[in-house]
């Protein structure tokens, strides 16, 4: 008869204990992306914030700049208008060359 108290013969596996299930790496880097897309949120917001403070400043300085390029461009086409061309020849004394003083410059310069 056999008790109960005796180990059978034949040898089993022995069970090593199961180490402590650890924190899966897929929820550090689930959490980490949820943490980016946070930040990104925020810093998207806060430029829009900041970009609307500051585009009535950049409005009126584009409009003073504007303003300023026209007024040098009126400024260019006054200085250079053929009639104050002509003022500045008469005053000075120029005359306009004739066409055979034309056809004279041509021949020297196509020597």
């Amino acid at each position: 008869m056999q008790n109960s108290h005796h180990f059978s013969t034949r040898r089993t596996k022995t069970e090593e204990p199961k180490p402590k299930r650890q924190f899966p790496f897929v929820y550090v880097v689930l959490g980490l992306c949820f943490c980016i897309f946070a930040g990104s949120v925020w810093f998207s917001s806060y430029a829009k914030k900041v970009a609307l403070q500051r585009k009535p400043v950049y409005e009126t300085q584009k409009t003073l700049i504007q303003d300023e390029i026209h007024q040098l461009e009126l400024e260019e086409a006054t200085l250079t208008s053929i009639a104050r061309i002509r003022r500045i020849a008469d005053e000075l004394g120029m005359i306009e060359p004739t066409e055979a003083a034309r056809v004279l410059k041509e021949r020297t310069h196509a020597k």
